[in-house]
């Protein structure tokens, strides 16, 4: 889990960076629908990747119990219970 958020992270901060690195010339131009296209594109990503890590995971919980062991005991003529084992589902 913690390679995978590492991952995300290293993703987001490539992205930061690339944002901050862009040239003045591009941030005062004239036509920007095509700047905040992308950083709205960028947004989402970075968001999706975060969020796609932040799940929480379900793990179906292991049931075991304790089940005895029992043999024929000709002294009482009856079974008896000689321990336990472990049995998990």
């Amino acid at each position: 889990m913690f390679r995978k958020f590492a991952i995300a992270a290293v993703t987001v901060a490539t992205v930061a960076t690339a944002a901050v690195a862009m040239s003045p010339t591009d941030a005062y131009a004239k036509n920007r629908r095509g700047a905040i296209a992308a950083g709205a594109i960028l947004g989402l990503a970075a968001g999706a990747i975060i969020a796609s890590q932040a799940q929480p995971r379900y793990y179906q919980p292991v049931r075991c119990q304790n089940q005895p062991i029992r043999r024929w005991d000709p002294y009482y003529r009856q079974y008896v219970v000689v321990g336990y084992r472990q049995v998990c589902y």
